[in-house]
This record gives C-alpha cells, sequence and structure tokens, in this order.
C-alpha cells in the first residue's frame, strides 16, 4: 500500500460516497474503485461495500476496524516525510538595539550570511536590560547593547565607540560654533542614547526638560527632524546615514556628551563558539571603516 491508497480508502470514509471522493480528489471515479480494489487485495478483505446505483457507500467492519490504522499510517508517513524536509540551517539568534541596525547591520548580516552559507539569522530589537536577560535565558547567542549592566553568567565586552554630532534639516537656522547653551530643548527630537548621553541631557536641559519629540527607536526619526528649527545629539554612524538623504546637515558642537560605546553581551564562557566570534568580527571590519569609531575590543 501507498499514500495515495490510504488517502482513498479515507477519503471514502469521509465523503461515503465514490463520486464525491473521485471530486475532491480530481481522479474519475474507476481509477478511485481501482485504488480501493487494491487496497483491499493487499489486505485480503472488503473495505467498503459497493453497490451498483447506490451512491452512497457503507464500511465493513474490518473498514471500520481500517480506519484508525489509516490515519495512523498517514500520521507516520508526514512525520517521516517532516524528516527528510527539515531545514539544514543552524540558526543564529541575535538581538540588538535599534539605533545599530541603520547603518551597520544590513551589510553584516549580509557578509555573515554570505561566510556561512549554512547558517540562517534569527533578528530581533531589544533594549539593553532585556538584551541581557534574553543571553541569559539562552533566547538569543548574542546581544549588541549600549548601556552595560551586570546579569550572573553574562558577559559584556565592549566592541567599539562613536562620537557623537549634531543633525538637524539643512533648512534649520544652525550654524558652526553652537553651545548646548545656545539649544532649546523644546526643539530637539530626543532619544535616550546611552546612560552618558542622558547624564549630557539632564545637565545642560534639566532632569525635566520638555522635548519636542521623545522617540525610542528609529522609525519616524528622519521624518521628525524635517520639522521647523528641528535638532538631535547622535551618534556618528547615524548621522553618517541620515545624510546621505542630502537633505540634513551635520557638525560637531562645543562641550558634545560623551562617544557612545557598543557592547557585544553572551553566555559567560571560557570560549565562546565560532558563530558568535565570526559575528561579533564582521561587526568590528564594518565599524572600522567609519572615521568617527573607534574599535575597543582587543585583538
Amino acid at each position: 500500500m501507498n499514500y495515495q491508497d490510504i488517502q482513498v480508502f479515507l477519503t471514502i470514509t469521509s465523503c461515503e460516497s465514490l463520486s464525491k471522493a473521485a471530486e475532491q480528489l480530481y481522479t474519475s471515479q474507476p481509477a478511485l474503485s481501482h485504488r480501493l480494489s487494491r487496497l483491499e487485495e493487499e489486505l485480503g478483505t472488503t473495505l467498503i461495500i459497493r453497490r451498483k446505483g447506490v451512491r452512497s457507500t457503507t464500511l465493513t467492519e474490518a473498514g471500520r476496524r481500517f480506519i484508525p490504522v489509516a490515519q495512523k499510517w498517514m500520521q507516520l508517513w508526514q512525520e517521516t516525510q517532516n524528516i527528510s524536509s527539515l531545514d539544514p540551517l543552524t540558526t543564529f539568534r541575535l538581538s540588538n538595539v535599534d539605533s545599530l541596525n541603520v547603518c551597520f547591520m544590513p551589510q553584516v548580516c549580509a557578509n555573515f550570511l554570505d561566510r556561512h552559507a549554512s547558517c540562517s539569522l534569527d533578528v530581533v530589537t531589544l533594549r539593553s536590560n532585556a538584551a541581557y536577560r534574553a543571553v541569559e535565558n539562552h533566547e538569543v547567542d548574542l546581544a549588541f547593547i549600549a548601556n552595560p549592566h551586570f546579569f550572573r553568567k553574562v558577559q559584556t565586552v565592549p566592541l567599539f565607540k562613536e562620537r557623537m554630532t549634531f543633525i538637524c534639516s539643512d533648512t534649520a537656522p544652525y550654524g558652526e560654533s553652537l553651545s548646548p547653551s545656545d539649544l532649546r530643548a523644546e526643539n530637539e527630537i530626543y532619544i535616550p542614547w546611552s546612560n552618558a548621553f542622558l547624564m549630557w541631557h539632564d545637565y545642560w536641559f534639566g532632569t525635566n526638560a520638555r522635548v519636542r519629540v521623545s522617540l525610542d527607536n528609529m522609525s519616524l526619526f528622519a521624518h521628525l527632524l524635517r520639522l521647523r528649527n528641528a535638532w538631535a545629539i547622535v551618534p556618528s554612524t547615524i548621522a553618517h546615514a541620515l545624510m546621505e538623504k542630502n537633505c540634513f546637515k551635520t557638525f560637531p558642537i562645543e562641550d558634545m556628551p560623551e562617544s557612545r560605546m557598543c557592547y557585544a553581551v553572551m553566555e559567560d564562557g571560557r570560549q565562546t563558539n565560532d558563530l558568535t566570534n565570526a559575528f561579533i568580527q564582521e561587526l568590528l571590519d564594518i565599524a572600522s571603516g567609519f572615521p568617527d569609531v573607534e574599535i575597543t575590543k582587543p585583538h
């Protein structure tokens, strides 16, 4: 017996009619009857009673007993097919802070996949604290964060730091030689980039500063930065990506925040796995190509 024979039998029992079963299986009634007869011959018993002129079918006692056997047979066949179709790829699970997706990650992921054809990527965007927990709970293999914390059985490795810079629309009334004291928080498009940035912001604008827009991701950032008199402080790589749109201008101002550090978070152990090391190296290779980025991870 084969898959088609079992399928024919179960379809006939479900439809209670040879003609309806033939319609459902897109075949002819004689072909269906032939397969059923072949199955009955192999089993050595009659499963379904067919009468001329009677459209409905009747199961014999052997036919009723064979239904659960046929259903198990179909289940085992499907499980067998699943074994042969299992995805052979190794899945590497990665977490990023949102800002890294803007500039670094498209090329990093592409390079990584080119060099690791047997690997697939599962990428999520998590804030630093949630990323630590994901690593600790074995939900991701590697995370990139901007604000370091302490978690047991998790190691934090500084990778690179990048200068912060001022950016605004090319029509905004700002020029070089600005100081934070020349800026008004009510025009700011604000993203809390790092703990160092938060300290800088509190110092210059107060702990309860009312900003124009506060965001937790980059999806609306470029659009809102075109608002009248809008400005922002961003990592230099973000500024680089936005400048490619040809409608912004950027320059350093006095008393800028400290450079933002990027860290890798992974399970604490004497050795990291090859895919983790490979992905980190891809990121460092891309990051090292930016003039305002300083690699800090020792080789």
